[in-house]
């Protein structure tokens, strides 16, 4: 069954057919851009992309079918999480947190509950409203599952926009300490190469010049070599998905324990997570003044070293 709408000049024209449906259906907007990547949406009987601009009396049909079919298949459970939660700092405005590896951030429909999310709601009910996602409240930024480290949470929806708004200016200061297989020949540098994930390759991302990719920036430098390992710490200049997996290894020293972009010759490691841990993490408060944290490597990173 098709839910029909007839477009006129007043509602919708030159509007987003996304952003349209969106506020029209109550929505959230990457919902409804998945639904129109499957061809729930047809405009005027065609296939269209989500970011058309409608005209004036145009047709929009809707498959009512397919959104129960994906709402099904994203139910997604909110409810609050009893885990411990490690706050390195917290205000009226923001908290930070030291994010251990395994947690997932927020839900999605392949992890559905027990998300960093959950346990949020547990402890500050209260950011359920703050963001721009129902299923990410507070959540400004990420850190890979696999991975550990400092992340901002935003407990006002004011905090939120101030925090968004210095990611996209890139004013936000981050640090990674990292390990990478093989002793590293420039003890500094800059790796600057487009991320995007590649058709009919899943969730892997990749370096290369090719359409969905992105402008990527990652700074390293060499801190010690241990053995056949270089530990390098880390900054990222731009947010893709895995950019610092993604880089290291288009650089030929691919991070520690990561089982994604290992190359299929490489050292076992005696390693449940990857070597990648956000110590240092720095922003302006909603008063300007300058916030910094730094942590130190969580216990199983130190006694990798000891081990191997």
């Amino acid at each position: 069954m098709f839910l029909k709408h007839t477009t006129n000049k007043e509602n919708c024209q030159k509007q987003r057919l996304d952003k349209f449906l969106a506020e029209k259906f109550f929505l959230p907007r990457a919902f409804i851009q998945e639904l129109i990547k499957s061809n729930g949406v047809l405009v005027n009987d065609k296939k269209i992309k989500a970011h058309y601009l409608l005209k004036e009396n145009e047709e929009i049909k809707i498959d009512e079918k397919k959104i129960e079919e994906m709402k099904k298949a994203k139910e997604i459970d909110l409810s609050p999480s009893k885990k411990k939660l490690e706050i390195i700092f917290e205000d009226k405005n923001f908290l930070i947190i030291n994010k251990p590896a395994g947690l997932i951030v927020h839900p999605s429909a392949a992890h559905r509950k027990e998300t960093l999310v959950n346990i949020l709601l547990n402890y500050f009910p209260e950011i359920k409203n703050v963001g721009e996602d129902e299923f990410r409240p507070g959540i400004v930024h990420r850190l890979d599952k696999e991975a550990s480290g400092l992340l901002a949470i935003a407990k006002t929806q004011k905090a939120f926009e101030y925090l968004k708004k210095q990611f996209q200016d890139r004013q936000i200061e981050k640090e990674y300490l990292v390990l990478v297989h093989g002793r590293i020949k420039e003890k500094k540098g800059k790796i600057e190469l487009p991320i995007g994930r590649l058709p009919k390759k899943g969730f892997k991302m990749s370096t290369g010049y090719f359409s969905k990719a992105k402008p990527a920036l990652t700074e390293y430098e060499l801190i010690k070599y241990i053995n056949d390992y270089s530990f390098l710490k880390v900054k990222t200049k731009t947010g893709r998905t895995h950019q610092i997996r993604v880089h290291l290894k288009a650089l030929g020293y691919p991070v520690v324990g990561d089982k994604i972009y290992k190359p299929k010759k490489s050292k076992k490691v005696k390693l449940d997570r990857i070597f990648l841990h956000c110590h240092k993490l720095g922003f302006h408060d909603l008063e300007n003044k300058k916030q910094n944290f730094e942590i130190g490597l969580p216990d199983e990173l130190n006694d990798f070293f000891k081990s191997d």
